[in-house]
């Protein structure tokens, strides 16, 4: 496990531990957001790691079989961190169960029937659902994205390398632009791991 996971009952399924604001991914993942979030419209409230060993290893194993079938720049390419907007009412089951590519549509099926993620906090903002107490909820999300081409809303998997093979492999995901990916989808809960929650809040604008 990484790290900077502390140590937790085998009992649990999973834990939310904040993030220190002076902890390194504290900044890495402030820097990330406010990319294309402005801090003068939003602000943090604080950033939750997850720790789930279950859905930790499913993820690691993952990884480690596409690593086998991929080249040097590839394998580097293959996992990327990428946002996930959504409501406060399914954190925990995500935090449980991971994000369900079957559920994951209910906002958006443009580029296939997966689970949507964003290089963009900008772009995830938009399916960031406000709680009654005016909180959002985001998710930065290690996701496997690997092998990639362009989806479309009727894919409920990615389509295959080799078109005329049978046994061909399939992409590991769908993106919106072949050359300039900002939306990435995948269709196996094991290609993504639920790493950080972000909270955060509107910044009123009264005095």
């Amino acid at each position: 496990y990484p790290e900077t996971w502390i140590s937790m009952d085998p009992s649990q399924d999973f834990i939310q531990v904040p993030v220190l604001k002076e902890d390194k991914s504290y900044r890495t993942i402030y820097n990330l957001f406010h990319k294309t979030v402005p801090e003068t419209k939003y602000k943090i409230l604080k950033i939750l790691r997850v720790q789930n060993q279950f859905l930790w290893e499913k993820y690691k194993r993952k990884k480690e079989y596409m690593s086998k079938k991929m080249t040097g720049l590839d394998r580097i390419m293959n996992e990327r961190h990428l946002f996930h907007g959504t409501s406060q009412d399914v954190v925990d089951g995500i935090c449980k169960h991971n994000f369900d590519p079957r559920v994951c549509g209910k906002h958006a099926t443009m580029f296939g029937q997966g689970s949507y993620f964003a290089r963009k906090a900008s772009y995830s903002h938009n399916f960031s659902k406000r709680s009654p107490k005016g909180v959002h909820y985001m998710f930065l999300a290690k996701v496997l994205t690997g092998r990639y081409t362009v989806g479309n809303h009727t894919m409920r998997r990615p389509p295959p390398v080799n078109p005329g093979s049978i046994t061909s492999d399939l992409y590991d995901s769908c993106v919106d632009n072949y050359f300039e990916p900002q939306i990435f989808v995948i269709f196996n809960d094991d290609q993504s791991y639920p790493y950080f929650i972000i909270q955060y809040e509107e910044v009123s604008n009264t005095v």
